[in-house]
């Protein structure tokens, strides 16, 4: 069953916190989440505990009664989270020892539960079981589930690397070993896992999640960075925003991959940035190839994302690659005949940034600025391109060296309908233009502002 630790009612994200064998859905975490429930960074997230039954006393299996397996814990899980009356979209799951085995039966038994699970970090959990459990198997089922020559957790190894739930497409993942761990040691909690995920903090089994009143705690400091990540304290950008975000963004890709050949383009558009958004993006640029011959609004899709792999490989082809695409979109949408305003102040202001970024041509850009300009003047309002289109008269002021216009324009564009992406990726290029333009910290520290929290800033 779910706890209630401290719940805001409308919330559409929560952080639920699964104990471990013996352990106490409370007594457990030790005033974790107390401290992250004061912590302005996770505004929007719930605070829970999962429980079930777990006592040191033996099993009177067929008798009277006994604790349930851990399978059956696992589906109590999922049935609470994904078949409750309480249903959120995002969801971090926190476990400790035997807990993290309980979640991951439940992620690799329920789809559901994988499409709503943001973030999954482990404490002290026996992922590999444990070598000593078999002598005690007689005794306990649940010990029994932990025994590392065991069925169970054999199973659950192949059944999760099946999954490739390591790889951080559906999750982000993190697993913890206590220093002092000598219950569960570091080859079992750690070792089923890629190096990346893996942490190890100070602390035993148990005293690796206390958390002391005016004491730093390594535990709660680890759950709240892998829930925070990048993300802003304020604005669109906040944990809960971007959690959301990223599960709408694998619901997409869950419901459009297995029909891919099918779509049509602007199925293919939305596809290709849910898969750029968790890091597929060679499949993004397949999913889009399909569609490039006089589309352009697909051809700048796949522009944006041969772009940002040159804005990280630096690769020459791609750069060239992406002005071609930029350029003939840019045509296509310019022409009288199609008048597409939007896609021609789109495909313009990207190619003001690439003559600044890779042919440090002022001239081109500022000429590319000037349509950005006179397109997105000529453009048609709609609430759901607004933040583009005021974001791009914004980049296009940063070019022609008119920075407080700029700085207006991209206040304007922040007060607008605005998803965490969109934000993300506004603020990047406008950064970018900023500093290839040379402009000075303070107009930079004000643009940042500006993204970071939505603020009105003093001058602008």
């Amino acid at each position: 069953m779910l706890t209630q630790l401290h719940v805001t009612p409308g919330s559409r994200n929560a952080i639920v916190y699964v104990h471990g064998f013996t352990g106490d859905p409370i007594a457990t975490w030790n005033g974790i989440p107390a401290r992250q429930a004061v912590d302005p960074r996770l505004s929007g997230w719930d605070h829970r505990s999962f429980g079930y039954e777990s006592s040191a006393f033996f099993d009177l299996a067929g008798l009277w009664s006994a604790d349930a397996r851990i399978e059956e814990i696992a589906t109590m899980l999922d049935t609470a989270l994904t078949g409750g009356s309480q249903s959120y979209d995002a969801v971090a799951l926190v476990a400790h020892s035997m807990g993290g085995l309980v979640v991951q039966q439940a992620l690799v038994r329920s789809e559901a539960l994988r499409r709503k699970a943001s973030h999954v970090i482990f404490f002290g959990t026996p992922s590999r079981g444990l070598v000593k459990a078999h002598l005690l198997s007689f005794w306990k089922r649940q010990v029994r589930n932990m025994a590392a020559t065991g069925d169970f957790i054999r199973d659950l190894r192949q059944a999760w690397d099946d999954l490739h739930l390591s790889n951080g497409a559906m999750f982000k993942l993190l697993t913890v070993a206590g220093e002092s761990d000598q219950f569960v040691p570091p080859e079992s909690s750690l070792m089923a896992f890629p190096e990346t995920v893996r942490r190890v903090i100070s602390g035993n089994h148990l005293t690796m999640i206390r958390a002391k009143e005016g004491e730093p705690c390594a535990a709660a400091d680890l759950i709240t960075s892998l829930i925070v990540g990048d993300a802003a304290a304020a604005g669109p950008r906040t944990a809960a925003a971007v959690a959301l975000e990223q599960k709408e963004f694998q619901r997409v890709i869950a419901a459009y991959w297995t029909t891919r050949a099918d779509l049509d383009a602007r199925a293919a558009v939305r596809l290709a940035l849910a898969l750029d958004s968790v890091g597929r993006r060679d499949d993004a640029m397949s999913v889009l190839q399909p569609h490039c011959t006089s589309d352009a609004d697909v051809i700048g899709t796949l522009a944006g994302r041969i772009k940002r792999r040159w804005l990280v490989e630096r690769r020459r082809a791609d750069a060239d690659e992406a002005m071609r695409l930029y350029g003939r979109g840019f045509e296509l949408s310019s022409n009288p005949s199609r008048g597409d305003h939007a896609q021609a102040y789109y495909h313009a202001t990207n190619l003001a940034f690439m003559h600044m970024a890779y042919g440090s041509d002022i001239g081109e850009a500022s000429r590319f600025a000037r349509e950005t300009i006179r397109h997105a003047e000529a453009a048609p309002r709609s609430a759901n391109a607004e933040h583009w289109r005021l974001a791009s008269l914004g980049d296009a002021h940063f070019v022609l060296g008119e920075y407080g216009r700029a700085l207006e324009y991209h206040q304007q564009a922040m007060q607008e309908r605005v998803t965490a992406w969109q934000a993300l990726s506004s603020q990047e290029q406008a950064l970018r233009l900023a500093d290839l333009r040379g402009v000075e910290d303070d107009v930079i520290r004000r643009l940042a502002t500006i993204y970071v929290a939505g603020k009105t800033v003093a001058g602008v």
